[in-house]
C-alpha cells in the first residue's frame, strides 16, 4: 500500500469564534499580520509514495520551544511524543518523527500533561485562563474533542484557515471535514493523521470470536459486510441464538456465554453514527436542527433488545469496560463493540482468534457503513493570544505530514495489519473501517447542542424505548441551542 493512501479519514473541525468573549478579546496579544497562507496547495511526492509538506526548505524557528498542552493519562500522550526509543516499533516511530522535526526546523517540542479526561473540565478552566491572561503557557493545544470545542465560542483560538504554513487541503487533514464542518466561515481546530491513536485507533468496531462463530455455525459475517447485508437485524438474529449458563447456577450473569456483550456509553453513540442519523446538519455554514425521528425510532426498536433483552436476546450489558473486554478475551462473547486500538492494547495474547468487523448498517437500504471515532479524539488548535502563531502552525503542519508519511503506516500496516490482524478477512475489514471513519459537527459540538448525539445512550440508560416521546421532551432545548449558536455566528460576521 502506498503511503499516500494512508491518511486518516477523520476530520479537521470546528466552530467559528465570537467577537466578544472571555479568552482572546480582539486578539491584540497575537501578531496576526503574518497569518496568511504561504503554501502551495499540492504536496510533492518524493520516493515510495512519501508526500512532502510545503514548508520552506530554509525555515528556521530559531531554537523555539513549542509546548503542547495534552490532556494526559492516556494514549494521547504517546500520540504527541514519547520519552525515548525502547525497541517497540510504534513508540520508536513517534520518537523519531519528533526528533526529525526538531532538527529540521531548529525547534524543541515539549509536552504539558493535563489531569486526564476525567478531570478535563479543570483543564478547560486552565486553558481559558491562560489564553485570557496572554501568558503563552502553551503554544499549541491538543485537546479532548467534545470538550475543547466549547472554547471555540470564546475567541480562544485562531482561525487555522488563515494560519501561515498550515495547509488544510493536504491529505493529512481530512478534506470533507474541513469543507463540511467549518461554521461561520472559520475552522479553529484540526485533526487527522497527527491524531492517529485517538482517531483511527479510537474508531469503534466489533470484534468477532472466530472459534465461537465456528462452533455455533454463524454465517460468514465478513461476507455479509462485503455484500452490504451486515445489518442490525443480522446482528440481533445471530446474537439471540447464542447463550449458555456456563456455571450451571441457573442465573445469567458475567460468568456465562452470550452472542453480544456491550458497554452502555460509547457503543450506543457508535450505533447512532453507524445508522447514519443526524439531528444537526450544516447549511451555508450554519447549524440546522431536525429530529430525525423516523431513523431514530427504527434504530431504537432494533438495538434496545441488545441492551436490555438479556438471555432471550443472547446479550449482556455492562458499564464495566474491563469486564466486557475480559469476557471476550476468555471466550464468553461472540461479538463485542470496542475501540480498534483494543487489538493492540488488550488482545495481543488472546488464545482464540478473532476477526475485526465494522458496525452494522441500520438496514440494507443504507448506502454505506459508517464508523464512529472516539468522542475524545485529539483536536489541535493555536491559542488566540500566542504571540508567535506561525511557529506553532509550522510545527503542527510538520507533525501532521510526518505522521502521515512515517507513523500512520507503522500503526496501520505494521501494528494493526501485520501484528494484530489474525486473518485475511480482518485485513479487508480494516480497510473498510478506515475508509468509513466518520466524525461530524453534531458529534464534536455535542456539548454546545445539548448532547443530541447522546440520544441513544440516554434512552438506553433510562430504559426508554420510545424515541418520539423522548424527542418531544427534548426538541425545544435542542432547537434553542442551535438558534443561540446561529445567532452568535451571524452576529460575529456583521
Amino acid at each position: 500500500m502506498n503511503r499516500h493512501h494512508l491518511s486518516m479519514l477523520t476530520a479537521a473541525l470546528l466552530l467559528a469564534s465570537l467577537s466578544t468573549t472571555a479568552c482572546g478579546g480582539d486578539n491584540t496579544g497575537a501578531d496576526t499580520t503574518a497569518l496568511t497562507d504561504t503554501s502551495d496547495t499540492t504536496a510533492t511526492e518524493i520516493d515510495d509514495g512519501y508526500l512532502s509538506d510545503n514548508l520552506p526548505d530554509d525555515l528556521d524557528l530559531g531554537g523555539a520551544v513549542v509546548t503542547i498542552h495534552v490532556r494526559g493519562n492516556d494514549n494521547t500522550m504517546m500520540e504527541v511524543d514519547t520519552d525515548a526509543e525502547d525497541g517497540e516499533v510504534l513508540n520508536d516511530a513517534i520518537y523519531s518523527r519528533n526528533r526529525r522535526i526538531e532538527e529540521r526546523l531548529n525547534a524543541s517540542i515539549a509536552l504539558y500533561s493535563g489531569e486526564g479526561w476525567a478531570n478535563y473540565n479543570s483543564e478547560i478552566t486552565k486553558i481559558r485562563a491562560s489564553i485570557s491572561a496572554g501568558d503563552n503557557a502553551w503554544q499549541i493545544i491538543a485537546g479532548w474533542g467534545i470538550n475543547i470545542t466549547t472554547l471555540s465560542m470564546e475567541n480562544c483560538f485562531l482561525d487555522l484557515q488563515n494560519a501561515a504554513y498550515l495547509d488544510l487541503s493536504q491529505p493529512w487533514w481530512n478534506q470533507s471535514a474541513v469543507n463540511g464542518l467549518t461554521l461561520g466561515g472559520a475552522t479553529y481546530f484540526a485533526t487527522g493523521d497527527v491524531s492517529f491513536l485517538s482517531l483511527l485507533g479510537g474508531s469503534y468496531v466489533m470484534f468477532l470470536n472466530d472459534r465461537l462463530a465456528s462452533v455455533h455455525n454463524v454465517e460468514d459475517i465478513p461476507d455479509l459486510v462485503r455484500a452490504g447485508t451486515w445489518t442490525l437485524d443480522k446482528l440481533s438474529e445471530i446474537s439471540k441464538n447464542i447463550s449458555a449458563d456456563l456455571n450451571g447456577d441457573g442465573i445469567f450473569d458475567e460468568h456465562d456465554l452470550y452472542g453480544f456483550v456491550t458497554d452502555l456509553y460509547n457503543s450506543a453513540d457508535s450505533f447512532y453514527t453507524a445508522a447514519d442519523i443526524h439531528q444537526i446538519t450544516v447549511e451555508d455554514g450554519l447549524p440546522v436542527y431536525t429530529t430525525a425521528e423516523e431513523r431514530l425510532t427504527t434504530l431504537m426498536e432494533k438495538i434496545y433488545p441488545l441492551y436490555h433483552g438479556g438471555n432471550e436476546a443472547g446479550s449482556y450489558m455492562t458499564t464495566d469496560v474491563s469486564l466486557q473486554v475480559n469476557m471476550f478475551y476468555t471466550g464468553q462473547a461472540l461479538i463485542i463493540p470496542r475501540e480498534l486500538d483494543t487489538a493492540r492494547e488488550e488482545f495481543r495474547e488472546m488464545e482464540d482468534n478473532y476477526t475485526i468487523i465494522p458496525f452494522p448498517k441500520l438496514d440494507e437500504a443504507q448506502k454505506s457503513y459508517y464508523t464512529a471515532s472516539y468522542n475524545g479524539a485529539t483536536l489541535w488548535g493555536i491559542p488566540s493570544t500566542n504571540p508567535e502563531p506561525d511557529t506553532a502552525a509550522a510545527i503542527m503542519e510538520a507533525m501532521a505530514a510526518e505522521t502521515y508519511n512515517t507513523v500512520t503506516p507503522v500503526y496501520f500496516e505494521t501494528c494493526l495489519q501485520e501484528k494484530y490482524a489474525r486473518n485475511e478477512d480482518t485485513l479487508e475489514m480494516l480497510e473498510i473501517i478506515r475508509e468509513t471513519s466518520y466524525l461530524d459537527c453534531e458529534y464534536l459540538y455535542s456539548a454546545s447542542f445539548k448532547n443530541t448525539y447522546y440520544a441513544v445512550r440516554s434512552m438506553i440508560g433510562s430504559k426508554n424505548n420510545n424515541a418520539a416521546s423522548w424527542l418531544a421532551k427534548n426538541v425545544k432545548s435542542y432547537q434553542k441551542a442551535v438558534d443561540a449558536m446561529t445567532e452568535t455566528l451571524l452576529a460575529s460576521n456583521t
